[in-house]
């Protein structure tokens, strides 16, 4: 490098004051996210068990009036505590002894001082280490000095001070009383010892909630969600308790009320979270309904998968686990559950895939729930520190915006991870080119949830009767076919044998070739896995003057039914009723929905009948009546056939055989 002569001045690489102002706006979500960031310091740098957390309320006088405001938060822990030097280090920006370490859920050095500056202008800590509170070091980080001094001096954090010194700030009798109340003293040397560290945040002027209680309720919220798994731990449980102070009055240690987890699976107790309870169906007084207090969680679990991913560092391979859950029908009362129901607001609120990082939730990732109806299902993808690099996990975890791009690309392209980078949507050498691949079979996945949960008669199916978006309709008759005179798909079937995940991508990209949307290929690729190779689907196409269409993708068989052609809704659409609906016809309901599938199916041999009559000078008439028999003779096949399977199921036999469903 060359030396700068006299006439030139280097910028300095931070501008003093400048530098904190731009840090403030760098990015918490709000008060919530950035408190979480001074409760990673206390499970992992300081190994503490319980962490309390105080909000101070004070009525403060307004333009018009006075109104109570939160005036001081505190943050105190029965960690380890920090020497002076980790004290001094711990308020400047990157200076934490503890960069990089993968240990655990910290690692950047930004936390504290970073969270701190983007809710308030001054922050206090005090830290002690097998001591007695009342010794506690303490230091501080003012930003008015910070920019009073600015311009005088270079920007340093004050070294810490001792009781003895003048400068002294000491921690207030209550925060001492509630510390020793709450935290499990050394005894192993006689006399009770003690550590831990505080925090106080004051001049609060960045805060997303000035009400105490309503601080209180979203913050347990998003605390209880991010650190489930800190919280309901089998080896070592973890505790977060808030109290709301008003004014310098606590009400004693009692006044803390415990964070309860936040399980956006629901797959804890009900009443040990913070949804408390859930609603059933049940009239009262018209159309409200009761809560019901059970321990039964209201979704049922929907599997799990595990994806290897490279490390960034040449070390081998790190596995990411996924879980998924679906609601359950019960948990879903009403005509509008998410609107109307209680479990239906709090699911709301935890839509989407949540990304855990070394236990402590990441993100709740959006890019997925777009409808909402995407309340109904959940996602959970769980991964270590080192593979920090591949998901792009920002400094403040909060983000990991290269699955968010995975995501987002697999939704809207639909395309493999060698078509994609084909495409030019990615370069090979790209983190999102790790994990594309997991992208593109969650997308599959919440889809096929999509499907199922897309509204309480769909998740409901089974147990209602209800027509899904797509139909099995399996037969005997495709395998006596398939033997006999083969269709082009099957012959290439019989011929090539193709492994079942090979078979099943080509199905789907003849699906994709045809249009039909990434929810509903989903699901019949679920159903083609688990052996069912005869599916109807309903298709909108309006341009179609086709009723339906047939076609076929190797050995799997589907009927296109254009149901948006004009008399879909009178001839199939009275017949996709529900169990329940028709449980709740009269009799002459009923009858005239019979009157009416009896008319539905004169029409569809009427415009046939008129087809051919149409034709009856036309040298395509022999043609015609051909494919009229022998369409005749295979319809004359599946209805004996189903009737041989409803005559051997009255005997007692198993209704489906290999592998195959009948609708």
């Amino acid at each position: 490098m060359v030396a700068p002569d006299s006439a030139q001045k280097e910028a300095p690489l931070l501008s003093g004051s400048q530098t904190v102002k731009s840090i403030r706006d760098t990015g918490y979500k709000g008060t919530d996210y950035a408190l979480a960031e001074l409760i990673d310091n206390s499970f992992q740098w300081g190994d503490a068990n319980t962490v309390l957390l105080v909000i101070v309320q004070r009525k403060v006088q307004g333009k018009q009036r006075a109104a109570k405001r939160v005036d001081e938060i505190w943050v105190i822990d029965d960690g380890g505590g920090m020497t002076d030097e980790a004290l001094n280090l711990a308020l400047s920006f990157g200076g934490s002894g503890r960069y990089d370490d993968r240990s655990g859920i910290g690692r950047f050095g930004m936390g504290l001082p970073q969270a701190s500056v983007s809710q308030c202008k001054r922050t206090d800590v005090w830290t002690w280490r097998r001591s007695q509170p009342e010794n506690a070091s303490h230091t501080y980080l003012d930003l008015q000095e910070v920019e009073d001094s600015a311009k005088k001096v270079a920007l340093t954090v004050p070294w810490p001070t001792a009781p003895s010194s003048p400068d002294y700030v000491a921690l207030p009798d209550w925060a001492l009383d509630v510390f020793k109340e709450h935290a499990v003293p050394d005894t192993s040397m006689g006399q009770p010892v003690y550590s831990g560290t505080a925090i106080r945040w004051t001049n609060l002027d960045k805060l997303r909630w000035v009400r105490a209680e309503t601080m209180f309720t979203h913050t347990e919220y998003l605390l209880g969600r991010v650190y489930r798994n800190f919280l309901t731990s089998d080896t070592r449980p973890r505790s977060i308790k808030v109290a709301v102070m008003e004014g310098d009055t606590l009400g004693g240690p009692d006044g803390f009320q415990d964070v309860r987890p936040n399980d956006p699976l629901y797959l804890h107790p009900v009443p040990a979270t913070t949804l408390e309870y859930w609603e059933a169906a049940a009239e009262v007084d018209g159309d409200r309904y009761i809560r019901v207090t059970d321990e039964q969680p209201f979704v049922e679990h929907y599997g799990s998968r595990d994806f290897v991913i490279q490390r960034p560092d040449g070390k081998g391979t790190s596995a990411v686990h996924a879980r998924l859950s679906l609601a359950k029908p019960q948990a879903r009362p009403g005509r509008n559950p998410g609107k109307d129901t209680h479990q239906g607001r709090h699911a709301r609120d935890n839509s989407g895939i949540s990304v855990m990082r070394a236990d402590r939730e990441l993100v709740l990732e959006k890019t997925l729930a777009q409808e909402a109806t995407d309340r109904w299902w959940g996602v959970e993808i769980a991964f270590d520190p080192s593979l920090d690099e591949i998901f792009g996990v920002t400094n403040n975890k909060q983000d990991a915006p290269y699955l968010t791009q995975a995501l987002r690309l697999a939704r809207e392209h639909h395309l493999t991870k060698d078509e994609a980078i084909d495409e030019g949507l990615f370069d090979e050498q790209h983190p999102i080119a790790e994990l594309y691949d997991m992208a593109y079979q969650l997308v599959v996945l919440v889809n096929q949830m999509k499907l199922e949960g897309k509204n309480e008669k769909q998740a409901a199916t089974r147990a209602r009767g209800a027509q899904p978006a797509v139909t099995s309709v399996a037969s005997n008759v495709k395998k006596t076919r398939a033997a006999v005179s083969p269709t082009p798909g099957e012959a290439d079937y019989s011929k090539n044998k193709p492994d079942p995940g090979k078979a099943a991508e080509t199905i789907e990209q003849k699906l994709e070739e045809q249009d039909v949307p990434a929810e509903i290929r989903g699901a019949i690729i679920a159903n083609y896995q688990r052996g069912v190779t005869v599916q109807v689907i309903d298709r909108p196409v309006k341009q179609a003057p086709a009723f339906f269409w047939p076609d076929e993708a190797l050995n799997l068989e589907f009927l296109c039914i254009n149901n948006a052609h004009p008399a879909y809704e009178s001839l199939i659409g009275p017949l996709r009723v529900s169990n329940e609906a028709i449980e709740e016809m009269s009799e002459d309901e009923a009858k005239r929905l019979l009157v009416q599938s009896a008319d539905a199916m004169t029409w569809l041999l009427l415009a046939w009948a008129r087809f051919e009559n149409e034709h009856r000078t036309s040298p395509l008439l022999g043609k015609i009546q051909e494919i009229r028999e022998g369409w005749g003779r295979r319809l004359a096949e599946y209805v004996e056939d189903q009737a041989f399977k409803a005559a051997s199921l009255f005997d007692g036999e198993d209704e489906t055989q290999d592998g195959e469903s009948s609708a």
